[in-house]
């Protein structure tokens, strides 16, 4: 089980990405609900949460999720400065290092769409992004999310150009904001909705986003 939970979140976290200044800089915070027929949702609450923090800067962005099973919380750390992703498991003795445009996906489809959404209280338009997903050693065959946006809570799409993991770039550049409801499908196992229950605009100190140094960098 604990081999599996490692591929299932691995797989889970290379797709799911988001987010005086004229771009937004602070923390978010998410709760999670899952759907899933095949596996129990006890277990997606037990080793992912149901519930993550964002810190958002300009050029970088931490997710921080808030598992309590076989590994732990695990902690995605996005440098769009760098070109690369971390990804640390708080009961694993490694840190992932992946580099942007390592996924081989095939974009099926990408459209705006018309019809808004209620997310802290205000209408937010979406962007909908299906893929399938071409290495077959992955658990899911495609993914398909639609993704609530509000022009206030701004990204710099010129920092996401390279971010093309999740064709995230191209969701920057539609919508040129920050994510705050995610409805994800990977198919054939289970659908999740990540929304924002709080967002505060603040300063996010450097150290947030480094790297523990206790531990092994791998490169991927």
């Amino acid at each position: 089980m604990r081999v599996f939970s490692f591929l299932i979140i691995l797989s889970l976290f290379s797709i799911v990405h988001a987010y005086g200044q004229e771009y937004f800089e602070g923390e978010i915070q998410f709760k999670i609900t899952y759907d899933s027929k095949s596996i129990p949702v006890e277990y997606f609450v037990k080793e992912l949460g149901d519930s993550f923090t964002a810190y958002v800067k300009e050029d970088r962005y931490v997710m921080q999720y808030h598992g309590t099973g076989e590994l732990g919380w695990t902690k995605i750390i996005v440098r769009l400065d760098e070109g690369y992703t971390y990804t640390e498991f708080e009961k694993n003795d490694t840190i992932r290092k992946s580099k942007f445009g390592s996924e081989k996906n095939n974009l099926l489809t990408i459209r705006r769409n018309t019809e808004t959404k209620k997310v802290l209280g205000e209408n937010c338009e979406s962007v909908t992004i299906y893929y399938q997903i071409l290495d077959k050693t992955s658990p899911f065959k495609s993914v398909k999310g639609t993704y609530y946006f509000n022009p206030k809570y701004k990204l710099n799409p010129e920092q996401y150009k390279n971010y093309t993991d999740g064709f995230w770039n191209l969701y920057a550049k539609e919508a040129e904001s920050l994510s705050l409801r995610n409805e994800t499908e990977f198919y054939p196992l289970f659908k999740f909705v990540q929304e924002a229950v709080f967002v505060e605009e603040k300063e996010i100190p450097l150290k947030v986003f480094e790297l523990n140094k206790r531990k092994v960098i791998v490169e991927k």
